[in-house]
């Protein structure tokens, strides 16, 4: 069905910036709902990108991950053929 979105709108490229915004939040909150909920976000912080990419670096540990990774490699470039 290719039917209008409105009278004007051919595809959702021409929605208004505040309906795409809503969309996209929606997809956010979508995508927050999919983590285990020991590792869900507050909703507080979901219109906080800087406090939430802490949250999550936090719940996940990202850095310190990337550390302990980084630990195990221990390579002379005399060895790398």
């Amino acid at each position: 069905m290719r039917l209008p979105l409105a009278e004007g709108l051919g595809t959702s490229e021409d929605l208004p910036h505040t309906i795409s915004e809503a969309i996209l939040y929606r997809l956010r909150v979508d995508s927050f709902n999919e983590l285990p909920k020991d590792k869900r976000p507050p909703r507080d912080l979901w219109t906080k990108p800087h406090k939430l990419e802490e949250f999550l670096d936090t719940v996940f540990d990202i850095k310190g991950s990337a550390q302990k990774r980084n630990s195990y490699v221990d390579l002379d470039l005399e060895d790398v053929e």
